[in-house]
């Protein structure tokens, strides 16, 4: 079933591509989340899985803020064997014909994705070669300094990342803020906590300048 492909995901994929700590979501909280409907408020999570027969090709999981009108890309990957067969290209179509169909007449305000910054080592690719195959994307950095809210409440806030757009030159910092806000409302259940946090307010205060 769904849940079981999920689980060998998360055991055979995201586990060996993302093992930073509070870099990767608890698999229990994409399980609740996966099967969560739609309320127009919580980001809805979304995986592509390719697959040869059995064998897992490689996957994309990505979350549709409805109230910034943004989609994130948290996690794309290919298993070794199946490298430089556009695979991620393939992933990537799809992950764009899906959220523009869920935005609708709206238009999708931006495509984001989040990796390394090129002094990080994972022990697994070249934080440097993971931009370059973002760029072969479309996705390009965003300048400026860049933390990930907390994953859950059981993380912390995760730096030494870079945040990325699709296609885009540039993005209006109130996208980013706005963005920034429904990523962590929705880990803090929209209490507005979240806005005291040094992390946050040093990302607002350089977006606003």
């Amino acid at each position: 079933g769904n849940r079981d492909l999920l689980d060998q995901v998360y055991a055979d994929l995201l586990s060996t591509h993302f093992p930073i700590a509070d870099e990767l979501d608890d698999l229990e909280d994409m399980r609740t989340n996966i099967c969560k409907e739609a309320d127009g408020r919580f980001p809805e999570l979304h995986i592509l899985v390719a697959r040869n027969g059995e064998a897992l090709m490689g996957c994309a999981c990505f979350e549709y803020y409805p109230v910034s009108n943004v989609c994130l890309l948290s996690y794309i990957c290919v298993s070794a064997p199946f490298r430089r067969q556009g695979v991620a290209q393939a992933l990537v179509r799809e992950l764009e014909e899906r959220m523009e169909r869920r935005a609708g007449a709206d238009q999708l305000a931006a495509i984001l994705a989040e990796t390394h910054e090129v002094s990080v080592e994972d022990g697994i690719m070249d934080a440097g070669l993971r931009q370059a195959v973002l760029a072969s994307l479309g996705f390009q950095c965003i300048q400026f300094d860049y933390t990930q809210p907390p994953l859950s409440r059981g993380h912390n806030p995760c730096g030494g990342l870079r945040l990325l757009v699709r296609n885009k030159s540039s993005l209006h910092s109130a996208v980013l803020i706005s963005f920034l806000d429904d990523f962590a409302g929705s880990v803090f259940d929209y209490d507005g906590s979240w806005k005291n946090e040094t992390y946050y307010l040093k990302q607002v205060d350089q977006l606003q300048k």
